[in-house]
């Protein structure tokens, strides 16, 4: 419902900015059949039950994730000609590459709209002596949204393989 919220504000121009988090324990998890809520949940230690019950969460999550994408890609832009999606862009992801081990490391990250060239999934340097900053993504968001800037907090350029389509 929230994500519905979300694209009626965009479409009506209400709103430039949507923010929407949907792994806290205000979720109620027991709709999906899981106990114990997404925190515990992602905190698996590798049982076999709570890794089996996290898939549902997230699972759950990206399919509501993907029809907001595609409501959004649908409806068209009364200024443009293009879809409310293309002329978005969508962030989705976490700040932990592995909750169970909270590690910040390898983070899920998708970008969805604004004309980014889609449909890859990049994978960036591990090493940590070349380990690309999130910032880069942050900084591509905001060069394609028309601030040009050279740095965001701790970047160290964008990122080249979302160059626009």
């Amino acid at each position: 419902m929230l994500y519905d919220l979300i694209v009626l504000a965009m479409q009506s121009d209400s709103t430039r900015i949507a923010t929407l988090e949907i792994s806290s324990e205000q979720f109620d998890a027991s709709i999906l059949g899981v106990s114990g809520g997404y925190h515990l949940t992602s905190h698996h230690g590798q049982q076999e039950d709570k890794i089996r019950d996290l898939i549902k969460l997230e699972l759950y999550q990206t399919k509501a994730f993907a029809r907001f994408l595609e409501k959004l890609n649908t409806l068209h832009d009364e200024s443009s000609d293009t879809s409310l999606l293309n002329d978005s862009i969508v962030l989705f992801g976490s700040g932990l590459g592995n909750s169970n081990a909270h590690t910040n490391t390898d983070l899920p990250i998708m970008v969805a709209g604004g004309g980014f060239k889609h449909g890859q999934h990049i994978v960036l340097p591990k090493a940590s002596h070349k380990r690309v900053p999130l910032s880069n993504l942050y900084l591509s968001i905001l060069n394609r949204m028309g601030i040009e800037d050279d740095t965001f907090a701790q970047s160290t350029g964008t990122l080249t393989p979302l160059q626009t389509a």
